[in-house]
C-alpha cells in the first residue's frame, strides 16, 4: 500500500470514527487577507445558485486531508463569528467552555439548554485550490461537520465512497477537482446541495505552479485568529472587544466609555459567574455596535 492509499484510508477512517453512534445518554494580533479563505456563502444578493469548482490538498503530514478543529459561535456586532476553542485547541482555560459547565453545573432544564449556546463544535479545514481563482494561490475552507449526515464532509465522503478508482482525490498526480453546487434553502440561505467528483487529473499542467502550491507549509492557524482567554471572555459576558491602544489589551467597547476602571479590569482573570452568563446571554445576541476597525480587531471572519 503506498502513502496515496493510506492518506485516503486515513479520511475515510476519520468519517467513520465521526459517525459513530453515541453512548445513550499571550495573543500576536494579525492581518487577514480574503484572497486565503474559501467560503460557499457568498452568493450575490440576486443569485439564487452557484457552482464552484475546487481541488483539495494533501495534508503535508500525512493522513486526512481534512483537519478536524473545534470552534465556538457567537454574535459579535450583528454577525455570527467562529473563534477557536481554547481548551480543544491550546489545552487552556476556554470562557465559552466555562461558561458552559457553570451553566450544566446548576441541575437546572433551562440552565442546561442555555449551556448548548456555548459548546464546541467539531469542524473540518481543508487546504484547497479554487479553480475560478488559481492566481490567489492556496486558499482555506472551514466547514461544520453536520450531525445530520447532509453536510461537505458527508457529501465528500459519498463522493469518494462512489467511485471506482483513483479515490484519493488530493492524489497531486491523480485526485480530482469536486464541483460544489450552492442553492439557497427556504430561508434563503446559501447551502451546498451537491458535490460532484471531475475526472482524475494532475493538479496542475504547470509543474512549477503545482510545486508551489504543495510547499505552502501555512497551517489553519496562520490564516484564522486564535483569542486569548481576556478577548473571549468579553464577548462571552455580551459586549464587543475593542483594541486599546494605551492598555495594549482589548478591552469591552461597551463598558470603555462608562467606567473606565471596569473595562481596565479585564486585563486580569474573569470570574465566570453563572447569573452572568444567564443575564447576558441575550446581550450577545443583539450587540450592534460596531467593532474597532484597527488591524488588531479585524481578523474575524464572518462566515
Amino acid at each position: 500500500m503506498n502513502k496515496e492509499e493510506d492518506d485516503l484510508l486515513a479520511m475515510l477512517a476519520q468519517y467513520e470514527e465521526n459517525n459513530k453512534p453515541l453512548y445513550v445518554k499571550s495573543e500576536t494580533a494579525k492581518t487577514y487577507d480574503l484572497k486565503n479563505y474559501f467560503t460557499t456563502y457568498d452568493l450575490e444578493k440576486d443569485e439564487q445558485s452557484k457552482t464552484k469548482e475546487i481541488r483539495i490538498l494533501p495534508n503535508p503530514k500525512g493522513g486526512s486531508p481534512l483537519v478536524e478543529f473545534y470552534g465556538h459561535t457567537a454574535m459579535v456586532d450583528g454577525q455570527k463569528k467562529t473563534f477557536p476553542c481554547l481548551e480543544h485547541e491550546k489545552g487552556t482555560a476556554c470562557p465559552f467552555c466555562e461558561a458552559r459547565e457553570a451553566l450544566l453545573a446548576t441541575g437546572d432544564a433551562g440552565d442546561k439548554e442555555l449551556a448548548k449556546k456555548y459548546n464546541a463544535r467539531k469542524m473540518y479545514i481543508a487546504k484547497l485550490i479554487d479553480r475560478n481563482n488559481e492566481d490567489e494561490g492556496v486558499k482555506f475552507w472551514r466547514f461544520n461537520n453536520d450531525y445530520t449526515k447532509k453536510g461537505a464532509f458527508d457529501l465528500i465522503h459519498g463522493v469518494v465512497s462512489g467511485l471506482k478508482k483513483n479515490k484519493n482525490i488530493s492524489s497531486p498526480t491523480e485526485g480530482r477537482d469536486l464541483t460544489i453546487m450552492i442553492n439557497r434553502n427556504q430561508t434563503g440561505l446559501p447551502i451546498i446541495s451537491s458535490i460532484v467528483a471531475q475526472d482524475s487529473d494532475v493538479l496542475s499542467a504547470d509543474a512549477a505552479k503545482s510545486a508551489e502550491w504543495l510547499a505552502d507549509e501555512r497551517t489553519w492557524e496562520d490564516v484564522y485568529s486564535v483569542r486569548n482567554y481576556d478577548y473571549l471572555a468579553i464577548i462571552v459576558r455580551g459586549y464587543t472587544p475593542i483594541w486599546d491602544k494605551e492598555a495594549k489589551c482589548f478591552v469591552a467597547k461597551e463598558l470603555a466609555k462608562e467606567n473606565e476602571a471596569e473595562s481596565n479590569s479585564l486585563d486580569s482573570e474573569l470570574t465566570m459567574a453563572v447569573e452572568n452568563v444567564k443575564a447576558n446571554v441575550t446581550a450577545a445576541e443583539t450587540v450592534t455596535n460596531p467593532v474597532s476597525t484597527t488591524p488588531e480587531a479585524e481578523d474575524d471572519l464572518p462566515f
